[in-house]
């Protein structure tokens, strides 16, 4: 059996990051593999940390790749940086834009210890506090707004810098306390944020802000996938953009949902969480109260079933270590019942699932990818069902070491093409690369 061939196309010290983590990537309708990561400039943690939303391209199906590019940045430096982090990708295949969603979060601040709140007033002005925790308002124009709607003397330009009568005095994004000129600072939040590009990834556009639509005030955390959205296909829906998010309530609890536009991309809303109604222990759940761990859903893909239906792939906390699913039947409004599959094990971990396109003989393919370890992120194995995902006859481990995140993306050739998280050298965490593999139905199968 040939093995399948894979290169590093993000790695340690590429384009000035210390590290990379966390891919994303689809085909275009072009053939173009967009291939998305995070940028994490001085360390391979988590934010708080420097994080920026970074791509590469390829126009030959995977053989070569284009340059980094760094598509959103924030102020702030290191450990202390702002970040721009977890990216999803997702082509409208009706207008050609091409979407991506990642969560911003200003400096020192992360899932953990996001504080509650949308981040913005009811006009969609940017709430931004002093030193004493009185409240102004960030206008589109840059001008800044007192509790009393009086302008100020603050301005604010589009890189979050703070001037007072022109005097530079700090910086939104900023770490609370590590500039002596420090003046406003944005919510210490996170900020569901969304770009896209109208020529195939080249160029994108300055962010959108989506927690106004999708947010609630009792939300902390809030952030993609991440990996990839879909378009539907088939039904009432047809036509409507799919992104998987998560979020956390006011306990500090994790749960999942959808967020959804049905006006290419313009507006956006959030379903509900299969959290939401849900039987677990004999316990009636909710996203907004769940307090306990083994209640999270967390990091989720979403495929579409040729009858319209959504199956949902969710990564979870229970004590099962396997991948859990759930069902809708309304675009994503609402969900069924949470289930287990019992063949796909997994070491709690982001995991990626794709469909492949209709070959015309009554088979529902669809590919998954995961550790396939109950303990550790190793033995990346991806998947193949015939029958939309009741079982998974075929599987082929394609890295027997570390394999942590991962992507799926079926190229313009039939191929399939994965980008996944590997780790070479154990002595450092930094000593993670992005690697970039490819194989064929007939490979998965033999």
């Amino acid at each position: 059996m040939p093995t399948i061939q894979s290169e590093a196309i993000f790695y340690p010290n590429l384009a000035g990051s210390k590290a990379y983590r966390i891919p994303s990537m689809i085909t275009t309708s072009k053939g173009t593999v967009i291939a998305g990561i995070d940028a994490r400039i001085v360390d391979q943690t988590d934010n708080p940390n420097q994080i920026d939303a970074t791509i590469r391209r390829s126009e030959d199906h995977g053989k070569t790749w284009g340059p980094v590019q760094k598509l959103v940045a924030f102020a702030g430096e290191g450990l202390d940086g702002a970040a721009a982090i977890d990216t999803s990708l997702l082509e409208d295949e009706e207008t050609g834009t091409i979407f991506m969603i990642y969560c911003h979060s200003p400096g020192g601040i992360g899932l953990w210890n996001s504080e509650p709140g949308i981040g913005f007033d009811a006009d969609g002005r940017r709430k931004l506090f002093d030193n004493e925790g009185n409240v102004y308002f960030l206008s589109q124009s840059g001008k800044v707004y007192d509790i009393e709607n009086n302008v100020t003397s603050y301005t604010v330009d589009e890189n979050g810098y703070v001037f007072n009568a022109g005097q530079a005095e700090g910086n939104i994004y900023f770490k609370k306390g590590i500039d002596p000129n420090e003046s406003l600072l944005e919510a210490r939040t996170c900020f569901l944020q969304i770009i896209q590009s109208e020529d195939d990834g080249l160029t994108w556009s300055k962010p959108r802000e989506l927690n106004l639509s999708v947010k609630e005030e009792w939300m902390r955390f809030i952030g993609s996938g991440p990996g990839c959205g879909i378009q539907l296909k088939h039904g009432d829906k047809k036509g409507r953009l799919v992104f998987p998010i998560y979020f956390s309530n006011e306990a500090g609890c994790l749960s999942c949902a959808c967020i959804y536009s049905d006006d290419h991309g313009v507006t956006w809303q959030r379903g509900e969480s299969p959290n939401d109604g849900r039987e677990l222990d004999g316990e009636i759940l909710s996203a907004k109260t769940i307090s306990e761990g083994k209640q999270y859903l967390t990091e989720s893909q979403v495929i579409e079933l040729p009858t319209g239906e959504l199956k949902y792939y969710l990564r979870n906390h229970y004590t099962l270590k396997r991948t859990a699913v759930t069902t809708s039947t309304d675009g994503g409004k609402t969900w069924g019942e949470v289930t287990f599959d019992m063949t796909l094990i997994d070491p709690i971990c982001q995991s990626s699932v794709v469909l492949y396109p209709d070959l015309g003989d009554g088979k529902v393919r669809v590919l998954f990818s995961n550790p396939a370890d109950e303990n550790t992120r190793v033995k990346g194995t991806v998947r193949l069902s015939e029958d939309g995902g009741k079982t998974w006859p075929y599987s082929k481990v394609i890295e027997e070491g570390y394999y942590g995140y991962s992507c799926l993306t079926v190229l313009k050739t039939g191929e399939i093409g994965v980008l996944y998280e590997r780790v070479y050298d154990y002595s450092d965490w930094n000593n993670m690369d992005i690697q970039f593999a490819k194989f064929s139905l007939d490979w998965l199968k033999s």
